[in-house]
């Protein structure tokens, strides 16, 4: 991440930026400084900004501005000092914003004239309305790029130092506020899920959706009817419509750019199975570990860390699988093995054909009858989730530390289920050598599919394949060992209405919560490279 200083002339950025490095600990570099000495590298003499402005050409600095503006977004932890011209493009604009921390110093109209003329009054503000036109150019600029500021800083009064230590807390309090910031996921396509397993609904807000878009409630019904409790005998006994409620966002059946909110009210909620446990953490949930986080928590079926937040990023995820099947991306998950069992054939036709969604229907008897075995023996089973995308274009993705397959893995990986994940053959690799693990090319495409759709953190255009570890649900009514608040020792029988296996209904999740990566990933590629999936090159 990088911090971007910027304002207008007068505005204090260098002042205040040479004091703020050191206190942050990051090295700085001046845009101005960066434009003048490529010009140098590239014509052999130094010129000022203003200087090759004039000499060249607009389009000629503007160019410089990009190749300066492509360089500052390479790096990672420093304090990038600008004015306003390369911001007010809107490309160097949300490439300097990607990873970056946008600070708007400002001031007083009188001061920043004052300031700007302090050693003399530059040659493009000496004419008569010179403080006119420079207050127009400062007004101009604020308007235009204080939206999309983090920080908007007043720099009227003040020192440099004193300034610089009031903009470092400020900084220090955004980043930790970023960092509270874990019900939200994404970049451009940004998900926020928020409500309790036993509070009075559970919803979603999806924010970054382009206007215009079609909105079918019916799609976003049907995950939520996959998903929803109550369904088969293999799961909870929990009787939950799930009815969508549209909240904002919608008008006439297509999207309206506004935040698209959604939310399911809780109609079936008993919180008397849990009043006995109140004071016991439930050994394989979260209880101790928000305990100790946060000083309290809701001993209700988990409050948020239940899965049925879930819920929430079913109702997101199915609107963006609904926008990604438009561009002939599919997307499936199905159970391979539970309690043991594995699938040895796979048909997409038969999954939603039988309680466990296995794409075999002879395993299928045979987990679903494991699975009531161990309900009826007061106990649960787990089991593996494969993860099919297919149709996706090559080149989607980002390297380093947001690779597309990172970014799946981390993205189900907050499922609370889910205790590991692998991509492609995975851990089968470990046994190969590099001439049986390497994927072949040739007649232009590849020979086999080891790497799972992957390589380098980008889509190669084949399908996408992960395989999830999905545990056995935590809340039994056997027998267990736990401690209570005051860390005492005591027993706890777990009694109420849970899955035995929780693998037939975070089917539907897995498939939201990819939906939700890509359509971020493509949105990111889009602004990247402008039509990057019709080029086939």
């Amino acid at each position: 991440m990088n911090i971007i200083l910027a304002g207008a002339k007068g505005a204090g950025k260098s002042a205040i930026g040479a004091v703020l490095g050191p206190l942050l600990g990051l090295d700085s570099m001046e845009t101005d400084d960066r434009i003048e000495t490529l010009h140098e590298e590239r014509d052999g003499h130094f010129l000022s900004c203003r200087e090759i402005f004039v000499e060249h050409s607009e389009a000629f600095f503007r160019d410089l501005e990009r190749t300066v503006t492509e360089e500052v977004s390479d790096s990672d932890w420093k304090l990038i000092i600008t004015g306003g011209s390369i911001l007010l493009d809107g490309d160097n604009r949300r490439t300097l914003r990607k990873n970056s921390l946008l600070i708007m110093l400002v001031a007083e109209p009188g001061t920043l004239w004052e300031r700007a003329i302090k050693a003399g009054i530059p040659p493009w503000l000496d004419v008569p309305d010179g403080k006119e036109t420079f207050a127009q150019q400062v007004s101009f600029r604020n308007e235009v790029l204080k939206p999309f500021a983090d920080i908007v800083f007043d720099t009227t009064n003040g020192s440099p130092e004193t300034l610089a230590e009031e903009l470092r807390m400020r900084i220090v309090e955004e980043l930790q506020s970023r960092s509270m910031c874990a019900n939200t996921y994404g970049e451009l396509i940004r998900i926020t899920t928020f409500g309790e397993s036993h509070g009075p609904a559970i919803g979603v807000v999806l924010d970054g959706l382009r206007p215009g878009l079609p909105f079918d409630p019916e799609q976003i019904q049907t995950d939520l009817n996959r998903r929803r409790p109550g369904q088969s005998e293999v799961t909870t006994p929990r009787s939950e419509k799930d009815q969508l409620n549209v909240l904002s966002g919608v008008f006439e059946g297509k999207t309206t750019g506004a935040p698209l909110a959604m939310v399911i009210f809780n109609k079936d909620q008993d919180s008397s199975k849990y009043e006995g446990i109140r004071d016991l953490f439930r050994p394989g949930h979260a209880d101790f570990t928000y305990y100790r986080k946060y000083g309290i928590r809701d001993h209700r079926g988990g409050g948020r860390s239940s899965g049925r937040e879930t819920a929430g990023r079913v109702m997101g995820g199915a609107v963006a699988r609904a926008m990604l099947a438009e561009r002939g991306i599919r997307i499936v998950a199905h159970a391979v093995e539970i309690a043991g069992i594995a699938a040895q054939t796979c048909d997409y036709d038969v999954i939603e054909q039988n309680p466990v969604r296995c794409a075999d229907p002879e395993a299928a008897k045979a987990m679903e009858e494991a699975i009531l075995a161990a309900k009826d023996d007061s106990n649960s089973v787990g089991g593996i989730v494969q993860l099919d995308i297919l149709g996706l274009p090559a080149g989607l993705g980002d390297p380093i530390f947001l690779k597309l397959d990172a970014r799946l893995m981390y993205a189900v990986m907050t499922l609370g289920a889910v205790k590991g994940v692998e991509v492609g053959e995975g851990f089968a690799l470990a046994r190969l050598r590099g001439s049986e693990s390497n994927d072949g090319m040739g007649d232009g495409g590849f020979l086999s599919n080891n790497a799972g759709g992957i390589t380098g953190g980008i889509s190669t255009g084949q399908p996408v394949k992960l395989r999830l570890a999905v545990k056995p649900t935590s809340s039994i009514a056997s027998p267990q060992q736990t401690m209570d608040i005051h860390m005492k020792n005591q027993d706890i029988e777990v009694h109420g209405r849970h899955d035995p296996c929780i693998v037939p209904r975070v089917i539907p999740v897995v498939e939201s919560t990819a939906a939700l990566v890509l359509l971020d990933a493509w949105e990111i590629q889009s602004r990247l490279r402008p039509g990057w999936d019709q080029t086939g090159q």
